[in-house]
């Protein structure tokens, strides 16, 4: 068995690592095989820096198993009940030992063309194993598996071996099983490039520097294609889902089934979150001062914390407290706008040598490793341009504030001068309301002044009135007494004896 680092047990870095992120730390296989194309690739990426490149080329394997897991429990409920694994394009382990703390060894095969890979899994990992072919009609299996997992193969095949290698891993499932496989979608081409009517984009490059790359280069495809492609090996009887951006927040993972025990609805698939480290400096008080930004871009996602730990023990926790605009801008949503961060370690927390742990937890449990390394390499690296690059942040974030600020007093201003002709026209309202109130008592008053008049005029008729009743009882009785007189009776005798002479006249 040929392997690299193999002081990898001794190394502080690494074994804080492992501490920190495997469910299984004191049997975690920590060997990785010297021509294993995924930890050169990283090590590449970092210029060389080893114990950089073996924190990636382990986060990235942690990552992938987060998001297996997550469909894993959506069809099965949990490892536990997953009866056999097929790892397949397996290469040299890096997610394999992983799955192995979650599946006895003996449950899962793993396979790729390289027969190297298939033997260093084999005889260190534990596994079974199947040597692949370049061609998949050479491909045959005698068995089936419950669950297949194709992680970045298809995003290297060509049309001539898209479909038939996808018939192939279709056919080695049970009646339950699941298939898992990513694939580049079409957003990640270069725009410039047109996608091709058949839905499929492939370019002979690729991160292999073995395999012919007509036969392995680089493949973009649509949904639309990919559907096609899973109706047309599964005879219309296969369902599928895609989980865009599943695998590492990159390439979309598509899960295909036969039988769907639960609807794809109750699949709740979560991204992990991410985050950067922009500054780590000592002060001038030789405190370890720490900053950068943590974001989530679930749909429901916030982070819960940032933690810092400094040879595996939590010295500070922090959460997001400022806008980064650049952040919210390379997400594209504003629910990453407020991920910026800072923090103090005293300096009697932490020295050169020590290693320092840097993650961030959303809500969903998921972690995101900011850094694992020592304080010096972390200072060394990051001081210099990152303090640079800090300052160049703030002056723009500074500026976007400005900006943002004078918008807002241009607005304020507007609404201000809008206010202010409203108060004048309800000004001059309360002047013409004013007038017509005093308007309106002028004429209640003269109102009141007839009203008077009337009852003065009413109290004159009635004085009047009740002067004319007492002349008059005055002259009825004037009447009754002329009537009861002497005088009168013999007036009315005299009148008559002239009627009954037949004298006119009264």
């Amino acid at each position: 068995m040929s392997d690299i680092n193999l002081d990898l047990v001794e190394n502080p870095v690494i074994k804080a690592f492992i501490q920190d992120q495997t469910k299984f730390p004191e049997n975690f296989k920590l060997n990785i095989c010297e021509d294993d194309e995924m930890y050169l690739f990283s090590l590449n990426n970092v210029k060389d820096d080893r114990d950089r490149a073996l924190v990636r080329y382990y986060s990235l394997g942690r990552r992938i198993l987060d998001t297996v897991k997550q469909v894993v429990e959506w069809h099965f409920g949990s490892f536990e009940k997953v009866p056999s694994f097929l790892d397949f394009a397996c290469g040299y382990g890096r997610f394999t030992r992983f799955l192995i703390q979650e599946i006895p060894p003996e449950q899962i095969w793993v396979s790729d063309i390289y027969a190297n890979a298939v033997k260093f899994q084999t005889e260190y990992l534990g596994v079974n194993g199947i040597v692949s072919t370049g061609k998949p009609e050479n491909y045959l299996i005698d068995r089936k598996f419950d669950c297949i997992l194709a992680n970045s193969f298809f995003s290297h095949m060509p049309e001539r071996t898209f479909t038939s290698w996808l018939q192939n891993l279709y056919d080695l499932l049970t009646p339950n099983g699941i298939l898992m496989f990513s694939v580049h979608d079409e957003c990640l081409r270069s725009p410039h490039i047109e996608m091709p009517a058949n839905g499929i984009l492939f370019s002979a490059q690729s991160e292999s520097q073995s395999l012919d790359k007509e036969e392995y280069g680089t493949t973009y495809v649509t949904e639309k294609f990919v559907r096609e492609c899973v109706d047309r090996v599964g005879g219309g009887k296969a369902f599928v889902h895609r989980i865009k951006k599943g695998i590492c927040r990159f390439q979309d993972l598509y899960v295909v089934t036969n039988e769907l025990v639960r609807d794809f609805s109750e699949l709740k698939f979560n991204h992990h979150p991410e985050g950067y480290i922009d500054v780590a400096a000592f002060t001038n008080k030789e405190n370890l001062y720490l900053e950068g930004w943590v974001a989530d871009v679930n749909l429901d996602g916030r982070i819960e914390e940032l933690k810092v730990l400094v040879n595996g023990e939590v010295v500070q926790r922090c959460e997001p407290f400022y806008d980064r605009p650049d952040v919210a801008g390379y997400f594209e949503t504003d629910g990453a706008l407020q991920s910026g961060w800072s923090c103090y370690l005293p300096k009697n927390t932490v020295g050169l040598q020590d290693v320092l742990i840097v993650k961030a937890i959303n809500n969903y449990g998921l972690e995101w490793i900011l850094e694992t390394c020592t304080v010096k390499s972390l200072v060394n690296q990051r001081q210099s341009q990152s303090l640079l690059g800090s300052t160049q942040t703030k002056l723009q974030l500074l500026e976007t504030q400005l900006e943002s600020a004078r918008i807002e007093w241009e607005q304020n201003q507007s609404k201000l001068m809008i206010t202010e002709t409203k108060l004048e026209e309800s000004q001059t309202s309360l002047q013409e309301a004013q007038t017509q109130l005093v308007s309106a008592q002028t004429q209640l008053e003269q109102t009141q002044n007839q009203l008077v008049a009337v009852q003065m005029q009413l109290e004159k008729t009635e004085n009047q009135l009740i002067n004319l009743k007492q002349e008059l009882e005055q002259a009825k009785c004037r009447v009754l007494a002329m009537e009861s007189s002497k005088f009168w009776k013999l007036r009315s005798a005299w009148f008559q004896v002239r009627r009954s002479m037949g004298l006119a006249g009264e």
